[in-house]
């Protein structure tokens, strides 16, 4: 009888503590231990690419490049990065195996971001940016198009 009531004392203190919820802000209260983990694990971790732009105007999708400029800035807000790479990719189909690297930042504390002087070089490109997390897992990228004004 003592055996019996030490196992049934026991089982109801060992389930009070593994149902006790962990208050986490954003996950119910009813969030099992397995999905707390889970998610938690999720929580700000991931490599995340917020906004990608250049110093050149957008129109209809595409960043111009006005004659006689031979440079642009591409900017990267991110979260959660170490590293961005910027490559140049032409258009069309299949051409990642044609991509360039032209450049990357390996220091986010003023922002991720390329000077990049590309010269007398026409542009109908695309600029792939690519971010590495800072948790060495994970990556995020985006792509912006750029073209060369026409005369």
């Amino acid at each position: 009888m003592k055996r019996t009531l030490f196992v049934i004392i026991s089982t109801l203190i060992l389930t009070s503590c593994v149902q006790e919820s962990v208050n986490v802000e954003g996950l119910p209260s009813n969030t099992s231990n397995n999905e707390l983990t889970d998610k938690t694990k999720q929580i700000d971790i991931d490599a995340e690419l917020l906004k990608v732009y250049t110093d050149l105007q957008e129109k209809e999708g595409w960043y111009v490049v006005p004659k006689n400029v031979h440079e642009m800035t591409i900017y990267a807000n991110t979260k959660n990065v170490d590293t961005v790479l910027f490559w140049l990719v032409p258009t069309g189909t299949e051409t990642w195996s044609e991509r360039q690297l032209i450049g990357y930042d390996l220091d986010g504390s003023d922002g991720f971001s390329l000077k990049w002087e590309f010269g007398n070089q026409v542009l109908l490109d695309h600029i792939l940016v690519q971010a590495l997390g800072s948790d060495f897992y994970t990556i995020d990228d985006e792509t912006i198009n750029v073209i060369t004004q026409e005369e």
